[in-house]
């Protein structure tokens, strides 16, 4: 009796050991592989931008071609965290820092100026909506995002409501900010503003055609619930 129950505990520790096994490997691939591709990321990085990087949550992507992906931060920009990772198509190794990059200079540079026109917003946002050149990011240098990027920025202005006192208001602080971004040779993709009851919603192609605060009254819409 003593031997099966010894070898029943033997089999349930196999068996649960597998179990970890499958689930580590699903999740993290081999131990040898994480540290394998941990240093490649890292030096395919320090070649590349002639930096010093930190590599950070390294995970295996057991579903797309059993593929190593991470984070990462430039000692240089340590608030500026991207990805880097294998590419399933391409069996090359891809990094995102030229778009944290540019994502991080254009919050810097323009979040100011919203927060200053616009101090009663719920939220705001900066975003990178796409590469005027995108070949750029396969370089080492990563030039300024007005050359490179077209934005897309958004301001929540879900508490205030539009009325006959406040329009003429909102469109003026509306055709500031456009005014700002227009300075600083800002290309913008698109350029939002939703309000309680309205919303404003400007194209790349439409902006060009806002010349003064009152051509803004055009894209005001009726919000829709």
């Amino acid at each position: 009796m003593g031997f099966l129950k010894s070898k029943k505990i033997l089999v349930f520790a196999v068996v649960l050991f597998s179990i970890m096994g499958f689930i580590f490997y699903f999740f993290y691939g081999t131990p040898w592989d994480m540290i394998a591709y941990k240093s490649k990321f890292e030096t395919y990085l320090e070649d590349k931008y002639n930096q010093d990087f930190v590599i950070k949550e390294i995970s295996y992507d057991f579903l797309h071609g059993g593929t190593y992906h991470a984070y990462a931060f430039s000692k240089n920009y340590p608030e500026v965290t991207f990805h880097i990772g294998q590419n399933p198509k391409l069996n090359e190794i891809d990094d995102a820092y030229h778009y944290e990059m540019w994502r991080y200079q254009a919050k810097n540079e323009i979040s100011p100026i919203i927060e200053d026109i616009f101090p009663n917003r719920i939220n705001h946002a900066v975003e990178v909506k796409d590469f005027i050149a995108p070949h750029v990011t396969e370089n080492s240098n990563v030039p300024n995002f007005r050359d490179i990027v077209t934005l897309e920025i958004g301001i929540a202005m879900n508490h205030t409501k539009i009325t006959k006192e406040n329009e003429e208001t909102e469109m003026k602080k509306a055709f500031r900010l456009l005014e700002a971004l227009y300075e600083k040779d800002v290309n913008i993709g698109h350029f939002g503003i939703s309000y309680k009851n309205k919303t404003l919603q400007i194209n790349s192609s439409e902006i060009k055609s806002v010349n003064e605060y009152v051509d803004v009254k055009k894209w005001f819409n009726d919000y829709e619930k």
